[in-house]
């Protein structure tokens, strides 16, 4: 068992169990662990007084997600679970008393709105049509295939443009429909996935025609019915469920995932990890923050969260036949009551609910000639400050008394059984993020790219599931969460060392170093890797060296990179952190030499120590050390290392480490370093040491700054008809990454621009406009000038030339 690939899966949830059912399916070993004391996560179930309570989703539509399941077991889904189609799908019962059967027959549904509004049933067939179009597009293409490059979202955006996404549920439905009752029985969906219907993208209207394709159906015997059979899958793979254990903790080696801690002190090791927790908690609570560049805790507060909810579960002693199993009871202003929601956060006096009667498709759940009931109140999360430890009571009652008075008459004699399930419940009993029910909110900028994603940005081989990623929310989309880890994990047997650790080494960088990552994607492949590894290493060591760790630690990294700590390290003692692996593969592959790394520990020593830098010659003597070598490195793994290519890689290095002197500035100072040549200062009458006390921006500073810029852009002229001496395939790249370096000298000369307090920014768009506009000009080889060589770099292209 130790050799079978080890996936730990945090949450048992519908996305974990199906992420287990799958990966098992392909071979993994899968541990699942969750807090709780019974598998479903938010579709568990409560039990009291005889009556069962499925505790969240309870409408399923499209079985056949779950069929797929079952099929990858070799069984079929009727095997353990028996669903029966709901018929309407729901009741929608207006302020007035009136209501709206909605279903997915079509002369039914016309015949129901011709009764508000006839003028509007040619307008419902048009909405169904467009609702069609969306669903080929936003389900059937995109709901099962990752988004984790711009590129993805941008393959999309034509579709988008045509099926009008960018405007919102309500504005679709009401392009068509006139009567505001109508309206409102074609846009009620979102609020099934945490959205508001006034905000959320169209791309939602889907459901729609979801719905109208496969129904919507309930499992005999609750929801539980399909964890218990997906469990049972599970332990037929040889799965673990390990409940009412709680993961705190993601393990990381460098930033690959290999297992999680629980809270008992037990670490479960791991080949990837899954996690089905809500998607902010797992990057805010469990992966060490000094590992997301992207998901910063500062950008995980300004994600935009989904509405909370209030829910109360009861039983009575008697049955309300006419009830329908799934009731939608609109309130007297819709429209106003989610803007309370999601916009003011306030908990309103007034609510739209959901009624639940499973008892009348299934009464095995309750007593005999008893009901079962749950009823959902869409609320704000906890942004609002209610304190639900004192008004749930309250809340619950004002419920009891709408529904006695509208559809339940004397509930409050016949009740039975209680349960309450609030806002603080979600976050207590779920980890969700401020008590949100849904997550991450279903806005056009928090979907597909734009939602965390199934691959970690961050983390190599952490995967999410759930209803926090892409799709996003609802059982539908939790269940294509699943699916979307077929086209992301990989298979068991290229579970391989190189490509893990390749895969880390690219995860460092794209969040990390923008402008070389985006670059780099221009490179062929085999080169892209040396690349990749190379820069990997050179820039997780000076981060580190950033952050205070000690020169010996990197030397001895370095040393275990070339075999002398061990003369031929056998696997059990090869490098410990990836990119260091990565990097042993390279330098045996191209015969770099050890004392190019030596050369950048001297400028890495220099960090440390805070050596001043009296004029441009000893600037440059630095900048060669720790820009310089890799350059050098670079060319070398390109395929050029004769003389005249090596130093024009040099002269590129000192340019863009020039820039990066010029971007830094602030940041620099703010650490007590200065790399500003001191003499160009005092020609401006500045102090170093006593300006580094107080660093402010002056005109003064700002001149200084333009000074070394003119020094960048003399290099970068220098280094450009190098380019031309590279393989053709690997010219645009590093075209592209020297413009877009050359771009933030360009922003830093703006009139005005303080470089002390800000750091040049250039966007991913921008850099997209550059790489273009840049490629056009790598076109017919440019003959070398005789720009005088830096003395400082002659030892390290003889020794990468020898």
């Amino acid at each position: 068992m130790s050799r079978i690939p080890h996936a730990v899966i945090i949450g048992a949830g519908f996305g974990g169990l199906a992420a287990a059912v799958r990966l098992g399916a392909r071979g993994y070993r899968c541990t699942i662990v969750d807090r709780l004391d019974q598998p479903g996560g938010r579709a568990r179930v409560f039990r009291k007084d005889g009556f069962v309570f499925d505790a969240g989703p309870t409408v399923i539509t499209a079985p056949f997600l779950f069929e797929e399941l079952w099929q990858l077991c070799g069984r079929t889904l009727s095997d353990d679970v028996d669903l029966s189609a709901v018929h309407p799908f729901y009741r929608i019962r207006y302020d007035d008393g009136s209501t709206f059967d909605y279903s997915g027959d079509a002369q039914a549904m016309r015949t129901q709105i011709a009764q508000f509004s006839p003028s509007d049933v040619e307008g419902y067939d048009a909405f169904v049509s467009h609702s069609e179009r969306i669903f080929k597009v936003g389900f059937e293409r995109l709901a099962h295939v990752p988004f984790l490059r711009v590129q993805d979202m941008a393959r999309i955006v034509p579709d988008m443009i045509r099926l009008e996404n960018h405007r919102t549920v309500s504005g679709l439905v009401q392009k068509y429909i006139k009567n505001e009752k109508v309206r409102q029985a074609l846009s009620f969906h979102p609020l099934l996935v945490g959205g508001n219907p006034f905000s959320t993208t169209s791309i939602y209207t889907l459901i729609a025609y979801l719905e109208r394709k496969w129904g919507v159906h309930f499992a005999m015997g609750g929801t539980k019915a399909l964890v218990d059979g997906l469990v049972k899958l599970i332990e037929s793979q040889q799965g673990t469920l390990r409940l009412e254990e709680e993961v705190t903790r993601i393990c990381l080696q460098g930033n690959r995932a290999t297992g999680v801690q629980l809270a008992s002190g037990e670490t479960l090791t791991a080949d990837i990890v899954v996690s089905n927790a809500d998607s902010v908690w797992t990057y805010k609570h469990l992966v060490d923050p000094s590992v997301r560049r992207h998901w910063t805790d500062r950008r995980l507060e300004r994600l935009s969260s989904s509405m909370s909810l209030f829910v109360w579960y009861f039983g009575t002693d008697r049955r309300y036949e006419d009830v329908a199993h799934h009731t939608i009871l609109l309130g007297p202003r819709f429209e106003e009551l989610l803007r309370d929601i999601f916009q003011r956060k306030v908990l309103a006096d007034d609510f739209s609910l959901y009624l639940h009667r499973p008892t009348a498709t299934d009464p095995s759940l309750a007593p005999a000639d008893h009901d079962s009931f749950y009823v959902l109140s869409p609320v704000p999360h906890l942004e609002s400050g209610t304190d639900w430890n004192t008004q749930a009571e309250a809340y619950r009652t004002r419920i009891e008394r709408y529904l006695e008075q509208s559809l339940l008459p004397n509930l409050s004699k016949h009740l039975k059984a209680s349960v309450v399930l609030t806002p603080q419940g979600f976050q207590d009993d779920y980890l969700s993020f401020r008590g949100a029910a849904f997550g991450v909110e279903p806005l056009l900028t928090q979907s597909a790219y734009f939602r965390p994603h199934n691959a970690s940005e961050d983390v190599d081989r952490l995967y999410l599931v759930g209803a926090g990623t892409h799709p996003g929310a609802g059982v539908p989309g939790v269940l294509s969460a699943a699916r979307v880890l077929d086209r992301v994990v990989p298979d068991v047997d290229q579970l391989d060392t190189e490509a893990s650790d390749l895969a880390t080494c690219e995860s460092l960088l794209r969040f990390g170093s923008r402008s070389f990552y985006l670059a780099s994607r221009l490179l062929p492949p085999k080169v892209r890797k040396a690349a990749i590894a190379t820069y990997a290493f050179c820039r997780q060591a000076d981060d580190a060296i950033d952050e205070g760790q000690d020169l010996d630690s990197i030397r001895k990294r370095i040393a275990d990179v070339y075999g002398e700590a061990h003369s031929e390290l056998p696997t059990d003692q090869a490098p410990a952190h990836p990119a260091d692996r990565a990097l042993r593969k390279v330098v045996r592959e191209h015969a770099i030499p050890k004392e190019v790394f030596d050369l950048m520990l001297q400028g890495f020593h220099w960090d440390l120590e805070g050596r001043p830098y009296e004029s441009l010659d000893d600037l440059l003597e630095y900048c060669v050390r720790v820009a310089s070598t890799v350059g050098v490195l670079m060319s070398t793994v390109m395929g050029r290392r004769d003389t005249e290519a090596l130093f024009r890689a040099c002269d590129l290095g000192v340019a863009m480490q020039l820039t990066n002197i010029a971007r830094d500035v602030g940041e620099d100072a703010q650490s007590g370093r200065l790399y500003l040549p001191r003499d160009w200062l005092r020609s401006e009458g500045i102090d170093a040491d006593r300006w580094l006390e107080n660093p402010a921006f002056k005109p003064e500073i700002a001149r200084v700054v333009a000074r070394l810029l003119r020094e960048a852009d003399r290099y970068f002229a220098s280094a450009e008809p190098g380019i031309h001496l590279l393989p053709w395939e690997s010219r645009v790249a590093i075209q592209a990454a020297s413009v877009a370096y050359a771009d933030i000298g360009n922003q830093i000369r703006k009139k005005g621009f303080d470089s002390v307090n800000h750091r040049a920014y250039t966007s991913s768009r921008r850099k997209l406009w550059l790489l273009l506009k840049s490629g056009s000009k790598v076109v017919m080889p440019k003959k070398a000038d005789s720009e005088p060589r830096l003395k400082q770099a002659e030892a390290l292209v003889q020794t990468m030339a020898a």
